[in-house]
């Protein structure tokens, strides 16, 4: 049985599914929350915004079905991930006999759900790259917009990209690269104002980046934030007396037999954080900065995928604030990894051309007597 084609674009629509998705339901929580939970109805009737995710996911579905268009499948992704922010929001009423929507533990598995969709998506990214027949189908995709008098130049090159990757020797490929070249391309168009904003945002964060002091502020912050993150989280389940936001339930006494299961992983993952934390700065100030910077990365993975799911039942959505922080901080190391690689390539490169030279070089004639 042959497998369904993919698009060549799939990952990035995923992941502008789940980005959406995950903004909507912060949305939603910041809404209530500042409205002081309002309901919809009246008389016995309340209107549940789950109504309002079907209502999305309905059109999301409608558009992929009627038309015709490459250009409605980023707008569908967004309105499909809107739709799920909608439906998942509401989880602790599909879990609970008395339809609580306030449920606890409701916060960390709409977390949790989030999470696994990442994996997942990183999961298909890392799968072999497109076939013979994908690269040609997508590329006679591409070409498709023709037709509809909306084939711009980056689409064009790009599909004549695609093709290059594909088997010469494939019968297709010959006439779909020369119709290509046939085509008349509308000039591209600029991105819209949000995705102008955030190209703008992106450039001048990584202007900054190569900057001297990023590298040493990142560094500080990473372990500063460490140590906090290590602290609050004892404070949040001992309530160890600095107050900032009280221990739950059941561990109010401060005493350790009253831990519960969660309690007592939130401090070990959180431990295990700060424990990789300290290994990183030790190899920094032994001057292995590439390895401290992957037990950096490891401490940042291990709050992302461990901790903060732990938080968000402790603190329910009050963690989205150190979840920020954990993504930004884990964006800032990428970029120094980078920028660590291209130095030590850099080096390297020197250190051939330095070689090449000496050995270049005629050896010296020694004139003495």
């Amino acid at each position: 049985m042959r497998h369904p084609t993919r698009d060549v674009d799939a990952i990035s629509l995923l992941e502008t599914f789940l980005v959406s998705g995950a903004a909507t339901v912060l949305v939603i929580r910041t809404q209530l929350w500042a409205t002081n939970y309002p309901q919809l109805g009246g008389g016995g009737l309340h209107i549940a915004h789950l109504l309002y995710g079907g209502i999305f996911m309905a059109l999301t579905i409608g558009l992929l079905l009627m038309y015709l268009n490459r250009s409605l499948r980023r707008p569908a992704a967004i309105l499909g991930g809107i739709g799920f922010g909608f439906f998942i929001d509401e989880l602790g009423k599909f879990i609970t006999s008395d339809n609580n929507y306030f449920f606890k533990p409701a916060a960390a598995l709409i977390y949790l759900t989030f999470v696994a969709m990442y994996l997942i998506i990183r999961a298909l990214d890392r799968r072999r790259g497109l076939t013979e027949l994908e690269l040609v189908a997508n590329a006679l995709d591409l070409a498709a917009e023709a037709a509809r008098h909306d084939l711009d130049e980056r689409e064009k090159r790009r599909a004549l990209e695609l093709l290059d990757r594909a088997d010469p020797n494939d019968p297709l490929v010959a006439p779909v690269r020369e119709m290509l070249m046939q085509l008349d391309a509308i000039p591209a168009r600029p991105p819209a104002w949000p995705a102008r904003t955030a190209l703008r945002i992106r450039d001048a964060y990584l202007a900054f980046s190569r900057t001297p002091m990023f590298t040493p502020l990142v560094t500080w912050v990473i372990v500063g934030w460490g140590v906090l993150s290590l602290v609050l989280t004892f404070e949040l389940v001992l309530s160890i007396g600095l107050h900032l936001g009280g221990a739950l339930p059941g561990a109010e006494s401060d005493a350790w037999s009253d831990l519960s299961v969660v309690n007592w992983l939130s401090l070990a993952s959180s431990t295990t954080s700060g424990v990789l934390v300290v290994v990183g700065v030790v190899l920094l100030r032994r001057g292995e900065i590439d390895a401290a910077y992957r037990w950096f990365e490891r401490a940042l993975l291990v709050s992302i995928f461990v901790t903060r799911s732990f938080s968000f039942v402790e603190s329910q959505f009050g963690a989205v604030f150190g979840l920020a922080v954990d993504l930004v901080l884990l964006v800032s190391l990428g970029l120094m990894m980078r920028g660590e690689r291209q130095r030590a390539a850099a080096e390297a490169e020197g250190g051939l051309a330095g070689q090449a030279e000496a050995a270049a070089r005629p050896p010296a004639v020694n004139s003495g007597a």
